[in-house]
C-alpha cells in the first residue's frame, strides 16, 4: 500500500505525474496504455482534498496522487539523443523512462500552452489554483483514461490511483489549456514515486 505520507511532500498546489506503459503500432501510432508497476500513487494521510478534487467523493476528505500520467515504462520510454556521451556509450540515442521523464514531458506540454496563452494575450498557468483546477475541468476527451495496470492501486475507468485522469491527448488538450480562464495555484510538476522501504 503507497500513501502520500511515504513520498516527499505533495502539496494540493503539486502537479503529481504518475507512469504508463505505452503500446505503439508498427507506424508509431497509438494503441493503448496501461499503469506502469513502477509508478506511485495514494491517498494522503495528512492532505485534506482539494476543491478541485472535490468530485472524487471515494476519497474524501484526502488528497491523492497522481492528478495525470505520462509514458514511463524505461521498456517503452522516450528515445533521446546524446550529444555529449553518445560515442562512447555505443551511439547517440537511448531509451529512457521514469516518472522524471513524464514530468518535464509534462511541464513541456504547459510551456507550449502558456506560449500560446502569451499570443492570445493571457498570463500563463500559474498562480493559486488555475491549472490543477483546469485539467479536472476539461473534457475527458484531453486525456487517455488507462484502465488497466497496477502500481499497488488496480487502474480502472476515470480517475484512478495509477494514472490518475489520465494521459494527454495533445492536440487536444494544449487548445484547451491556452484558453482556460478558470480560477489561479503555484505550480510545480512532481513525480509520484515508489514509496522506499
Amino acid at each position: 500500500h503507497r500513501d502520500l505520507h511515504s513520498f516527499p511532500t505533495r502539496r494540493s498546489s503539486d502537479l503529481a505525474v504518475g507512469g504508463t506503459t505505452l503500446t505503439v503500432g508498427s507506424g508509431g501510432n497509438y494503441q493503448s496504455e496501461s499503469g506502469w508497476a513502477g509508478s506511485g500513487g495514494g491517498i494522503s494521510a495528512y492532505e485534506p482534498q482539494p476543491a478541485y478534487q472535490s468530485s472524487l467523493t471515494q476519497y474524501a476528505p484526502h488528497r491523492t496522487i497522481p492528478d495525470v500520467s505520462f509514458d514511463a515504462d524505461p521498456n517503452t520510454g522516450v528515445s533521446i539523443y546524446d550529444d555529449y556521451n553518445g560515442a562512447s556509450s555505443g551511439g547517440p540515442w537511448e531509451q529512457i523512462g521514469g516518472t522524471s521523464v513524464a514530468c518535464p514531458c509534462w511541464a513541456a506540454l504547459i510551456a507550449i500552452a502558456d506560449q500560446l496563452r502569451a499570443g492570445f494575450g493571457q498570463p500563463s498557468l500559474s498562480g493559486p489554483g488555475q491549472l490543477l483546477p483546469a485539467l479536472y475541468q476539461l473534457p475527458a476527451s484531453d486525456f487517455h483514461d488507462v484502465t488497466t495496470g497496477n502500481n499497488g492501486f488496480p487502474a480502472g475507468p476515470g480517475y484512478d490511483l495509477v494514472t490518475g485522469i489520465g494521459t494527454p491527448v495533445a492536440n487536444r488538450l494544449i487548445p484547451h489549456l491556452s484558453t482556460f480562464t478558470g480560477g489561479m495555484a503555484s505550480l510545480y510538476v512532481t513525480a509520484s514515486q515508489p514509496a522506499i522501504g
